[in-house]
């Protein structure tokens, strides 16, 4: 007990100078250098936006075009593109303080029509599994994924999501690619428990290469490009999709026993489109902590006492600072 309250003291105390230090002395800056970190126009045009995302490393410029593009002209939008949170490029992740779910996090879009942007997280394996009854009287159970706060159940029921991404399975139809099939379609479909079961039953698939997902996340308008420019999410190469996909897809269960593990998966998932490697990262003020570093225990202790029930990392790694 006494050893879990060093912790959460020191961590406390590393981010409430973090907070300080982005609320106090970066607030005071002069008005002009918040306008030019504040890039967030709604109204920019094609042109502007092209240039803003065209320095995100790790994404191509043919790619980039298509979907300032699709944001502008398509009814679709960015449906079925992937995002991940905190961007490489952003010594300082913005879900330090808040929103620590989205921290690295990889994000489908699955609507996007002007009005509303609808997205999951399929990073965040849960302690739940959702039985799928198979018809010859076996069952297969599937690690239920926490895809957002809104839907998610006990909050405002919502049905469950089925994805896959195994190029057989679309050879013969099952589901639909995210956001259509239309202009630059996505690499991951969505599709019903039924046609799950008949991938399976017939041999087509494993109930391993389905994810399943619980829970979403909501951007009013344009909000999503919005959050883009400020830096908080990046759009993900679609070449990097499979590599994506294939490292979250080994996550189980959520437990003690794989909780570890599904972190360095996620974490690997979310390096898949690059990392930038800073030689003279930032720290907390007056400690050896990094930002970087306390963002992803911040992410660690969320899914802890969100997904797990109770943080379980109580160690000596910040008792030096107390």
């Amino acid at each position: 007990e006494n050893e879990a309250k060093v912790l959460s003291e020191s961590f406390a105390d590393l981010t409430l100078k973090e907070w300080a230090a982005d609320t106090i002395l970066f607030n005071s800056t002069d008005e002009s250098d918040n306008m030019q970190e504040g890039i967030s126009s709604l109204d920019a045009g094609e042109a502007q936006i092209s240039d803003i995302f065209g320095s995100f490393f790790s994404t191509s410029r043919d790619t980039l075009d298509e979907m300032v593009e699709l944001a502008g002209y398509d009814d679709n939008g960015l449906a079925g593109s992937l995002l991940r949170g905190s961007p490489a490029e952003n010594d300082k992740s913005p879900f330090l303080l808040s929103d620590q779910k989205f921290h690295k996090s990889s994000l489908l879009i699955l609507q996007d029509d002007g009005r509303l942007t609808i997205g999951v997280m399929i990073n965040h394996a849960t302690t739940n599994s959702y039985s799928v009854a198979l018809p010859n009287g076996r069952t297969v159970e599937i690690p239920i994924r926490y895809g957002g706060s809104s839907g998610y159940p006990d909050v405002i029921d919502q049905p469950t999501i089925f994805l896959h991404a195994k190029p057989n399975l679309k050879e013969i139809s099952l589901g639909e690619p995210v956001g259509g099939s239309g202009y630059n379609p996505s690499k991951i479909w969505i599709c019903s428990e039924e046609e799950a079961v008949t991938a399976i039953t017939e041999g087509f698939a494993s109930h391993r290469d389905f994810m399943i997902i619980e829970g979403f996340s909501i951007w009013n308008e344009k909000d999503i490009i919005e959050a883009i420019l400020e830096g908080k999410f990046e759009l993900v190469d679609s070449s990097f999709t499979e590599e994506i996909w294939g490292s979250l897809l080994e996550q189980a269960s959520l437990s003690l026993d794989t909780l570890d593990r599904n972190c360095r998966l996620a974490s690997d998932a979310w390096g898949v489109a690059g990392k930038i490697e800073n030689p003279f990262p930032r720290c907390v003020y007056d400690s050896s902590i990094t930002i970087s570093e306390l963002a992803d225990d911040a992410l660690r202790y969320w899914i802890e006492a969100f997904l797990l029930g109770g943080v379980v990392s109580a160690g000596g790694k910040y008792s030096s600072f107390e």
